[in-house]
């Protein structure tokens, strides 16, 4: 008897907490997960201003464009024409309140100035160099570190002014890597400059104070065919990438032993992109998998989020506010996406005498 009033019971609470868990939402109380923003073309790479202040690349029309966002319905577009024609802007970054990209057709370094929209042009040394990934170390002089993909180069730019400035290459060595068809860069510091070498399965570390015309670029092979692509250094600094070919994210220890841990990705053939570290999070795009995701790096848990088909997700980038805002490139939408990222769905308890 006393059993049965047990399960009674249990099943009473189970009933209520059913009915608690399975109340409707009302939508308009509930703020969505993802918002998307349509543009005008296919954006590539982002990056964050303030919250609800983003910046991207339009590669393909020859364009920088900026989002301003104020509510989930009241936003604004506006677009800057790069002077050069099909340069194709590629990647960007913000400091000390301007815009530096790479144009990856124009061979050029390009800034623009929001408060006039004015864009100065620099253009590369090396003719031909396909600049790709781009970083900032922001000052008086500003220092601009890029990478060369055709030009299996780093270079640096140091503006002083728009009419006082010079740029600096530095060659890997074609012996050891040719074609490295270098992508990605980071900036830790000015003297500990991170970058990404898919063409020869890489990831490196360049010193600019230890550089001299005969060294040899030590670069880390992170095995064959493996093509590191998106790079960020962490607090502790120490590199995370994305990489392509194994689908996965791998965290790489300049120690002695220079050890990596990989992180596989749930899906095949995601092809993880772009990466970011924010909140205690390593936050990624899925290219292929159309996928925007978050690793855990104490337990190693992924979580990740299904967008459309076809919005072929690229570039991404995290505000202060924990939102991260991702390039859609195949469906030419900016896309953020906001805490609590999930919504949990509870399954009603069932118990059987």
């Amino acid at each position: 008897m006393k059993r049965h009033l047990i399960l009674i019971a249990i099943v009473l609470f189970a009933m209520a907490l059913t009915v608690v868990l399975a109340t409707p939402i009302v939508a308009d109380t509930v703020p969505p997960l993802l918002v998307e923003y349509p543009v005008p073309g296919s954006p590539h790479y982002v990056v964050v201003e303030s919250p609800g202040h983003v910046w991207f690349t339009l590669p393909s029309q020859n364009m920088i464009g900026r989002l301003i966002v104020t509510s989930t319905t009241e936003y604004q577009v506006i677009t800057y024409t790069v002077p050069t024609g099909g340069s194709q802007p590629y990647d960007l970054v913000y400091a000390d309140g301007v815009i530096w990209f790479t144009e990856y057709l124009g061979n050029k370094i390009g800034r623009l100035d929001p408060a006039t929209g004015t864009t100065n042009e620099f253009t590369i040394t090396t003719s031909g160099s396909h600049p790709t990934g781009i970083d900032v170390v922001p000052g008086s002089p500003t220092q601009v570190w890029f990478t060369e993909q055709n030009g299996n180069k780093l270079g640096q730019l140091v503006v002083t002014s728009t009419m006082d400035y010079t740029f600096a290459e530095y060659l890997l060595s074609p012996t050891s890597y040719p074609n490295a068809q270098l992508q990605d860069i980071y900036v830790q510091n000015s003297d500990s400059i991170w970058f990404t070498a898919p063409g020869v399965n890489s990831i490196g570390n360049f010193l600019p104070s230890a550089w001299n015309p005969t060294n040899a670029f030590a670069l880390q092979d992170m095995g064959g065919g493996s093509q590191p692509w998106a790079i960020k250094v962490d607090a502790d600094g120490y590199p995370w990438f994305t990489e392509h070919i194994g689908n996965r994210i791998g965290h790489f220890f300049p120690t002695t032993l220079q050890t990596t841990d990989w992180y596989t990705l749930p899906f095949a053939n995601s092809v993880p992109y772009d990466l970011a570290i924010a909140q205690g999070l390593i936050w990624f795009t899925e290219r292929d998998g159309n996928r925007i995701g978050q690793l855990q790096p104490e337990t190693g848990i992924m979580r990740e989020f299904g967008l459309a088909a076809g919005s072929t997700p690229s570039g991404l980038a995290v505000d202060g506010t924990g939102c991260a805002w991702v390039a859609e490139n195949g469906s030419r939408k900016i896309a953020s996406w906001c805490p609590p990222y999930f919504r949990f769905v509870y399954l009603p308890l069932i118990l059987r005498n």
